[in-house]
């Protein structure tokens, strides 16, 4: 029973954000992560082992006739064709460099940074690749309860920028592997975003990720992420690792069930229901931007239950203050947000997976 009501709540998640049949692929935690033992995080890398993404194509530039002579009356037929940009090159030179653990890469101001602990990476800093996984084991291991006094494994990954979709421009992403964050072999994992900016890396962003949690980057910049908060509350969302390196939302979806859609207003909830009262409420509280949207679902609410939640949806509407909106709604304001961020729609509908790579 379990069982099927927690795949209900997830469909009934994706039927609600996306009623027009986007789905998304769920957990994008790979749970079979390679654990080959890395020794020691900065050991000298071959240029065998790193894969740069093929920039496009250069052009063929073919001589006029007679421009072998250079003593032609019109200069500008003689001129040489301008050779092509070279930016993705040399951005993909960069990113090299930072894998062979032979260039730094600053940290950038969108790098977020926790209020209630040690930033992962000090502002304005700069770190190696090995000076950056050795500071993640250092911040992430607690030798109280794991033997682990490093990762097990680096990976790395290009992705294309969803604002600039066109465009030559590549983010890096690596992944730090094995950190045992909350467990022993919880599958937990650290991913940092890097970014190439007028001749500079940066280090603009960073995620976790273990085992009742992933995020799943997408070739094409977007990140997919899924979770669980306890039985009655899961969250989904979609966010965008853009041009800059930054991470924007794009949408974020709770899904609260039975007893934890007090979380709407716990003081009506207790006055509607009876506290042992077990009830099949669903609430969606969508956040896209900056503005939160809820929905709630009764079609899994018995014929006892459904006068007490129509009461308790009223009650929060009123006293509350809670709009509750609509399917149509909903993807008004993701489309909204898509055009905000110089974002095509239709990328949402775009499921090809990151391609990662083992150093």
């Amino acid at each position: 029973m379990k069982r099927n009501r927690k795949h209900k709540i997830r469909i009934m998640c994706l039927l609600a954000i996306f009623c027009l049949g986007i789905l998304f692929t769920g957990c994008g935690a790979d749970s079979k992560e390679k654990e080959t033992e890395v020794e020691n995080a900065g050991q000298e890398i071959t240029a065998a082992d790193i894969k740069i993404p093929d920039s496009s194509s250069e052009q063929n530039i073919t001589e006029e006739p007679g421009a072998e002579n250079p003593t032609q009356e019109n200069p500008v037929e003689n001129t040489a064709q301008p050779e092509q940009p070279e930016a993705a090159a040399d951005t993909a030179s960069l990113y090299e460099q930072f894998l062979h653990n032979n260039l730094p890469a600053v940290v950038g101001r969108s790098f977020p940074q926790e209020d209630y602990r040690a930033p992962i990476c000090e502002p304005n800093a700069s770190y190696t690749l090995s000076e950056l996984g050795a500071r993640t084991a250092d911040y992430f291991l607690d030798t109280t309860f794991t033997d682990r006094t490093t990762y097990d494994a680096i990976e790395y990954a290009y992705i294309g920028c969803p604002d600039n979709p066109g465009g030559d421009k590549k983010n890096l992403l690596v992944k730090f592997v094995g950190l045992d964050m909350y467990a022993p072999d919880d599958m937990s994992y650290a991913v940092f975003v890097l970014t190439e900016t007028d001749g500079q890396l940066y280090i603009t962003h960073e995620y976790e990720c273990w085992a009742r949690s992933a995020e799943e980057p997408y070739a094409n910049g977007l990140l997919h992420s899924d979770g669980s908060g306890g039985a009655g509350d899961h969250f989904v969302g979609l966010s965008a690792i853009l041009s800059d390196g930054s991470c924007t939302n794009i949408y974020f979806s709770e899904i609260l069930h039975g007893w934890w859609t007090n979380y709407v207003d716990t003081d009506i909830y207790n006055e509607v229901f009876d506290e042992n009262m077990e009830i099949n409420l669903m609430v969606y509280i969508h956040t896209i931007g900056d503005t939160r949207y809820y929905q709630y679902d009764m079609s899994e609410c018995t014929e006892e239950e459904k006068p007490l939640c129509e009461t308790y949806i009223d009650k929060c509407r009123t006293q509350a203050g809670i709009n509750w909106v609509t399917d149509d709604e909903i993807q008004a304001a993701i489309q909204n947000q898509c055009a905000a961020l110089n974002i095509d729609y239709g990328l949402l509908q775009s499921y090809e997976k990151t391609v990662w790579t083992q150093l």
